[in-house]
């Protein structure tokens, strides 16, 4: 072996040691309780354990949109335990006593205005959390690195859990994933559930009295079961994924809560009762399906940054463009691809005609999902949709799992 080989090999194994020390917070044993609380809030019992690798302290994501009253009642059950709750930053920082690894046990109330607004008096309370700082944190972690433990819920007889985690809540379930778990708890009596696909588990929630005939259902089974075989192909890789935090296929729950959200909710899809019971199409679902692979769950992109909203939406939604072309047809892909252009067209020489990329905000529709996937559209008439379809996969396959994505324009160059 030459001495390069020598120093190459040394260099790798220290920074493969290095990395089997870092800090880190794991072993936790989640309870979530609805009992005795109102609509946006839940009682938690988290245990979990510090490891902080030589250092003085460890700093965890904590709370939520509420600030100082998003936690409440909260108790670390241990003297030795010593911390600073920072609710404007979000933050938990955990100082170090003596050793190295300290074990760590909360009790708290949490309180989630997000859920509450986002689907009001529907009979859905959902509970997400995103990457981004804009969501809110359960429990005490650190988002973009591996975690493990187990949860459970403790429900009342009125109520339904969803959560990919917890196919029976009173028991406990192994997790291991990147990101925060997310759950909704159904009212049993406003709800209806359905099972559709025996083989990979498509259940569907609907509201009682609301339900869509049995021809939609079917066609939300074919479209899914499509989908996901498009999707799952050209990534090679499944939709289930416990490194990443999903473990069975999707559950279906359409809400009467605000009726604009349709939401990937990490073993989930959320999305209106009403659009799925009578919009023409429900192509927006496949959409969904596709932030399993480019979105904030896998591609771990803060809010505010440059690419933000191209990485995790314009992305995806090409995506979805690119499978309905394969499973529905090109005829019905370019009547879409022609509405999108005539939608962008409306705002061309307005302030909102900016470049896609400099979008850091999901707050721009008609340059996300409209503009940059014409653009995108594009690129794929010169170089070939199958080509730059898979420039797009190798660009997930670089990117996914990453602490911290920043935009690199390594397969795109566009002029806006």
């Amino acid at each position: 072996m030459k001495l390069s080989q020598y120093i190459y090999s040394f260099l790798l194994s220290m920074m493969l040691s290095i990395a089997s020390y870092a800090q880190s917070s794991t072993d936790y044993k989640l309870v979530f309780d609805k009992t005795d609380v109102g609509s946006g809030a839940i009682k938690v019992r988290c245990d979990f354990t510090i490891d902080f690798n030589g250092r003085d302290s460890l700093i965890l994501d904590f709370g939520g949109n509420l600030e100082e009253e998003s936690v409440a009642e909260l108790s670390i059950k241990s003297n030795k335990v010593r911390y600073d709750f920072c609710p404007d930053k979000k933050t938990i920082c955990f100082h170090k006593n003596k050793k190295d690894r300290m074990k760590v046990r909360m009790e708290y109330v949490f309180m989630n205005l997000t859920s509450v607004l986002m689907y009001g008096n529907s009979g859905a309370e959902i509970w997400e959390s995103f990457y981004t700082s804009s969501g809110e944190f359960y429990y005490p972690m650190d988002r973009g690195n591996i975690y493990s433990g187990r949860v459970r819920f403790i429900v009342p007889d009125s109520l339904e859990v969803v959560s990919s985690a917890s196919k029976n809540p009173e028991r406990w379930h192994k997790i291991k994933q990147m990101v925060p778990l997310n759950f909704a708890f159904l009212d049993k009596t406003l709800y209806e559930k359905v099972s559709i696909d025996s083989e990979r588990g498509f259940d569907v929630y609907q509201v009682i009295g609301k339900q869509a005939d049995t021809t939609r259902i079917s066609e939300l089974k074919d479209l899914t079961t499509k989908a996901m075989k498009w999707f799952e192909t050209k990534f090679g890789e499944s939709f289930v994924n416990p490194d990443l935090g999903t473990y069975t296929y999707p559950t279906f729950v359409f809400h009467e809560g605000n009726s604009s959200f349709n939401r990937y909710n990490m073993g989930f899809i959320s999305a209106s009762q009403e659009k799925f019971s009578s919009y023409p199409d429900i192509y927006p679902l496949i959409h969904e399906i596709g932030h399993r692979w480019f979105g904030e769950y896998t591609m771990f992109i803060e809010s505010g940054e440059k690419g933000y909203a191209f990485i995790i939406e314009t992305l995806n939604e090409f995506m979805t463009l690119m499978c309905i072309r394969d499973i529905i047809g090109v005829e019905e892909y370019e009547c879409i691809i022609r509405k999108y252009r005539e939608e962008w067209e409306k705002i061309k020489g307005t302030s909102l005609d900016i470049h896609p990329i400099e979008i850091t905000e999901i707050n721009n529709i008609p340059v996300t999902y409209r503009k940059g996937p014409v653009m995108l559209d594009e690129v794929a008439r010169k170089v070939g949709y199958e080509k730059f379809v898979s420039s797009i996969v190798d660009y997930y396959k670089t990117h996914k799992g990453q602490r911290e994505v920043e935009f690199h324009d390594i397969f795109l160059n566009i002029e806006g």
